[in-house]
């Protein structure tokens, strides 16, 4: 989670309620993964269980098929009832402009004769092999169609394999923000809202391209595991955080705005993230990257 994301939840949502409420609420990041999610859960010591957890959809799906997190009432934003709606983003490309003004698209990405460099890429399978299939000249409307299959499967990774050398990786939106504000790479995948994060002297220089984003949304889930009396607090949080006038206070912290082509750019359609597509191939998928990885040194 990025510093600017974090102060804004915290000044609309969090130091709101506890005025409200007289509950302090405690604040951690956490690294988005299910084990850490289950030890902090169902499998929790005395008093070292989670409240609430803030992340994406597709980890919050994933989440309520295990039963880590509690389903609550579904609405026509969440008709599973496994989350509540908080954030959209768009994963873009993020350049150094001092290399060229010209947007880069994902097969420039690949092309290390023509713009040698590093490249940031995110180390999950999320994002990452949708970018590389549309690097290999897929249409962002046939990537999970091409995803779902072996053969599209091994096309990914063949791609990802042809820059290995030249990747480095990124776990967290802060993460992807400071190796392009510390110059580390030449382009990187970027969460747009992270990028927007860079201070003023960098961010000038770093362009944004919107051309095959990736877009996907953020939730809130509530934790399994919690006591009765925990829960009744946890859900009396949430339903604070959804209200209207929070809402709108959060908004006004942290715009939920798309970014903006970049000039002279002539923008593809985004590419939603499939949340289904990942809920039912996540395991799968993240067990191959992470071979891949290893095999990787």
């Amino acid at each position: 989670m990025d510093s600017r994301l974090e102060q804004a939840q915290n000044m609309a949502f969090f130091q709101p309620f506890a005025r409200a409420s007289g509950q302090p609420v405690a604040r951690r990041i956490w690294g988005g993964t299910l084990p850490e999610l289950d030890s902090h859960g169902l499998h929790a010591g005395n008093g070292g269980t989670w409240s609430l957890v803030f992340t994406e959809d597709s980890t919050i799906r994933a989440a309520c098929m295990q039963g880590l997190v509690v389903r609550l009432a579904g609405s026509s934003t969440n008709p599973d009832g496994c989350g509540a709606p908080g954030l959209t983003t768009q994963v873009v490309v993020a350049w150094d402009q001092s290399w060229r003004k010209t947007a880069p698209r994902w097969a420039d990405f690949w092309d290390i004769v023509r713009f040698p460099g590093k490249r940031g890429l995110r180390r999950d399978p999320r994002t990452t092999l949708e970018i590389a299939l549309m690097a290999d000249g897929v249409a962002p409307a046939d990537v999970y169609g091409l995803l779902a299959t072996p053969q599209g499967v091994d096309r990914a990774f063949r791609k990802l394999s042809q820059l290995r050398p030249y990747i480095t990786w990124w776990s967290t939106p802060a993460d992807a923000a400071s190796i392009l504000e510390r110059g580390q790479v030449l382009m990187s995948s970027a969460p747009g809202d992270a990028v927007r994060t860079i201070g003023p002297r960098r961010r000038d220089t770093i362009g944004v391209s919107t051309d095959m984003a990736l877009s996907y949304g953020l939730s809130w889930g509530v934790v399994a595991g919690q006591s009765a009396a925990q829960l009744v607090q946890s859900r009396n949080l949430l339903h604070f955080i959804v209200q209207p006038d929070r809402q709108a206070d959060f908004l006004a912290r942290y715009p939920a705005t798309a970014e903006q082509p970049a000039p002279g750019a002539t923008p593809a359609a985004v590419l939603p993230m499939d949340v289904q597509f990942w809920q039912t191939h996540y395991t799968t998928l993240a067990h191959r990257f992470d071979l891949w990885l290893r095999d990787a040194g």
